[in-house]
């Protein structure tokens, strides 16, 4: 395996183990020498330029058109048939994609029902009309999502024996069924009655120039949420980090709360979900991190209960139709070492990965105000690596730490992209890491955040692509450099998740290492070193791109890239369709969404026969969701669990949020 500007550092280090034994296969496992691998990390930066298949250079980014991107979105689009402005969609194109991302910066702008017993006293403003309103950062945003399913060859059948039913369907053949809502949260709906911004419990991390470009991370922040656990007004849970589509239904999540349940139709919202009961409690916090097993059809979730003298890990496994597995019900608990901010994981066949990076607490901040931005700094030393066996592995719930060396880096917001076993049982994980950039101006932090250049450097860590590969019965860890680039949102087709990948797919900037917004889509071959990307125009900016299964095809690259796509000039946003295989080409399609959707983060492409809906199904859902919405004062907030629905009446912030 080729890579290029290779860096690799070994250690063979002293570990902690508790409980499970590793398989034997680990035992004859060889360590490679420092010698061999300086060899190859030199093979790796002399990477054949043949291999790379890109266009020219593109410009530098419109800084004022990416920045138009952090706007609010006033109005949903309940549901909608759009046809590609350019290009034909495949016919084998068929399931349904998901994106969720902050959309509201100016808190209260999508007014209550007529019918609220609460009535905000001003109307909405366009943003930065009203600065009070505004947030400080984008992740602060309230969350929304993106459905857009696409129907493939469906057509209307004009035979004699079905010549009525034809009259009334829609043709969806080569069309798309666009839907974006927000998700219902609490604090949403608080703020909607009450017409202004009621949480402000992260405003001082927001604008405390220590945080650095990691902490405040505009694309994706390492502080994610106050420390004060449980539910409060301190912690604000917007629901906008992550879609995830898995047994016919639709999760939203975000690091710190638990996730909500939404119609995977309609998109609204259901409630808070405790996972059908398995998290006990209310106050139990979740990650913003899903993982599925692609091998035995399962999906991974984890939550942390932070605390400075120890954080309580919970991991939990589900089985394809959303039940806990048997063995050990689904779930393991075991603590972890001081304060831990861990915003992502990998899984493997028998494992669970995480990686912890080491901060410094004030104690006495930590006690007074848990603002994360005063209580907790990164410390310039030796993440620690913990490999857990998953609940359905014999050795349930054993923990082996490792630390892993130091190279200058700290290990923190750490993305996995995808992790696995080898045969020789080395744990194998691609991860986007991310440096500080000794960015974090004060003027930054205010709305539109990054309308030049220098901004947007000044609150954006520098990215890079990783591998990691951990011996565990050693404690032997090496990492190289796979491309020093500037990247973001690492995929891979979703069929590999948990097994051995070849390709990943990334959102690149447009100015090669120099620190720049997603632009662009690149692939990566970790077998041949080869890599190709296609960049938009200067005003345009892709998001997280989305591998989508070719139906009859489940070669690696054999289908497609999906990503938003947001036109700065013009304000507006489409989704393109890319070839897998050949993204250098560009997009063989383009359809418009109907509205600006701004920067997002994380979503999925559900592929199966029951994310396969017709556009009759998908309005008859849509409409209802809009009469109950109306009607929605009736209650305080419903909550959801997969079991049923259920009603209550004891969220009384809802009604006296601003004087609580």
């Amino acid at each position: 395996m080729k890579f290029s500007h290779s860096l690799a550092i070994i250690a063979l280090l002293g570990s902690q183990t508790h409980g499970f034994q590793l398989s034997p296969s680990m035992a004859t496992m060889q360590s490679r020498s420092v010698s061999s691998l300086s060899a190859s990390v030199a093979e790796g930066s002399s990477m054949d330029t043949s291999l790379m298949q890109q266009q020219s250079p593109p410009s530098p980014p419109d800084m004022q058109a990416y920045s138009n991107g952090f706007r609010t979105v006033f109005n949903e689009v309940s549901c909608s048939l759009s046809t590609p402005t350019e290009g034909t969609l495949p016919t084998d194109l068929i399931g349904t994609y998901y994106k969720s991302g902050p959309a509201m910066f100016s808190a209260g702008s999508l007014p209550p029902p007529k019918n609220s017993l609460v009535k905000p006293k001003q109307p909405p403003v366009p943003d930065g009309e009203d600065m009070s309103r505004m947030v400080l950062h984008p992740f602060e945003g309230d969350g929304a999502v993106l459905a857009m399913t696409f129907h493939g060859h469906e057509n209307i059948e004009t035979g004699e024996d079905n010549a009525d039913e034809a009259a009334d369907t829609v043709d969806t053949k080569g069309k798309v069924t666009t839907r974006f809502r927000y998700v219902r949260t609490n604090a949403f709906n608080n703020e909607r009655k009450k017409g202004k911004k009621l949480y402000t419990g992260m405003e001082s991390t927001r604008s405390n120039d220590s945080s650095g470009s990691v902490g405040n991370d505009l694309s994706l922040p390492f502080y994610r949420h106050h420390l004060l656990n449980g539910l409060n007004k301190l912690r604000k849970n917007t629901s906008n980090t992550r879609a995830v589509y898995f047994g016919k239904r639709l999760l939203t999540m975000w690091a710190g709360g638990l996730p909500y349940k939404l119609d995977a139709l309609a998109l609204s919202t259901d409630g808070r979900s405790q996972l059908g009961g398995i998290i006990k409690r209310e106050e139990n916090a979740m990650s913003s991190s899903a993982v599925i097993d692609s091998k035995r059809n399962r999906i991974l979730f984890y939550g942390i209960d932070e605390q400075a003298s120890g954080s309580a890990l919970n991991i939990y496994e589900f089985n394809s139709k959303f039940q806990p597995i048997k063995e050990n019900d689904g779930a393991v608990h075991l603590e972890l070492p001081g304060l831990a901010l861990v915003y992502d994981f990998g899984v493997t066949e028998n494992y669970c990965v995480f990686v912890q990076p080491q901060l410094k607490v004030n104690g006495m901040q930590y006690m007074l105000n848990k603002e994360p931005g005063k209580s907790a700094a990164l410390e310039s030393e030796s993440a620690l690596l913990h490999i857990v066996a998953r609940p359905g592995n014999k050795d349930a719930g054993g923990m082996k730490t490792i630390e892993i060396p130091f190279d200058g880096m700290a290990e923190a917001n750490l993305q996995i992209i995808n992790s696995y076993e080898s045969e020789d049982g080395t744990i194998i994980f691609d991860a986007l890491r991310s440096a500080d950039s000794g960015g974090g101006s004060k003027s930054s932090t205010q709305w539109p955040w990054a309308s030049t250049l220098g901004d947007f450097q000044n609150m954006s860590s520098k990215k890079s692509l990783w591998r990691y590969e951990v011996n565990p019965k050693k404690g032997l860890v090496s990492k190289d450099c796979i491309s020093h680039d500037q990247l973001y949102f690492g995929v891979v087709n979703s069929n590999t998740s948990a097994q051995k990948h070849r390709y990943i797919y990334a959102a690149a900037g447009a100015m090669g290492e120099v620190v720049a917004p997603p632009q662009g889509i690149t692939k990566f071959d970790l077998d041949t070193g080869a890599r190709e990307s296609w960049f938009p125009e200067s005003y345009e900016f892709c998001g997280e791109p989305m591998y989508a299964e070719r139906r009859g095809d489940d070669s690696e690259d054999g289908g497609y890239i999906l990503s938003t796509l947001f036109n700065g000039k013009d304000e507006s946003s489409e989704l393109v369709v890319l070839k897998a295989n050949d993204v250098a080409s560009g997009p063989i399609a383009r359809v418009p969404i109907g509205i600006a959707v701004p920067h997002g983060f994380h979503g999925c492409f559900a592929s199966t026969d029951d994310a396969n809906w017709t556009y009759e199904q998908i309005e008859r859902r849509a409409k209802l969701a809009d009469k109950m919405e109306t009607r929605g004062s009736m209650w305080n907030e419903v909550k959801s669990d997969f079991s049923g629905l259920g009603l209550r009446f004891d969220d009384m912030e809802e009604y006296f949020g601003d004087l609580m």
